[in-house]
């Protein structure tokens, strides 16, 4: 079992590091998920997006929290963005790393609007076609800042670790 852990390194923000893109590659399963179920539009399907949302919710509020503490790694003497700058590696820095943390915000409020959405309409979100596309878009949003940070954070990983 402890043979697993040498996966997450021994530094001391490996494990935050290690949460951090996990619970990014639940966020992005829970969005998928959903847009399946908003897809398949049966009774079945409203309940799982109903769950999906809740997990999209919490997993993207978690996300950003363990993004954030890692973010205060990033940003020490020895981490990743004086690393870059000595590097003369800017437009890296700009768009893999501040970028990055400002598109990923965007996850938990869409996140937030399409549970609500969700559990205000109720049944009545199979009626309502305006409801249907709100939560469409809002996903179809969402997995695009959602993945475009989660490539970009394993862009600024293999560039150099925390």
């Amino acid at each position: 079992m402890f043979e697993y852990f040498k996966l997450i390194g021994s530094g001391p923000n490996d494990l935050s590091a290690a949460i951090h893109g996990g619970l990014g590659i639940i966020l992005l399963a829970a969005f998928i998920w959903a847009v399946e179920a908003v897809l398949n539009k049966s009774p079945e399907a409203f309940k799982r997006l109903k769950i999906g949302s809740i997990v999209m919710a919490v997993s993207s509020f978690l996300t950003i929290i363990y993004g954030n503490i890692i973010y205060i790694a990033y940003r020490a003497k020895d981490g990743v963005q004086p690393w870059l700058k000595d590097n003369n590696i800017y437009w890296f820095h700009t768009l893999g790393m501040e970028f990055k943390e400002f598109a990923a915000l965007f996850s938990f409020p869409l996140a937030i609007a399409i549970a609500y959405t969700l559990f205000t309409m109720s049944e009545d979100w199979f009626k309502s076609d305006w409801a249907r596309k709100t939560v469409k878009i809002s996903l179809f949003i969402a997995i695009f800042f959602t993945f475009g940070a989660f490539i970009l954070g394993a862009a600024v990983t293999k560039a150099k670790a925390i």
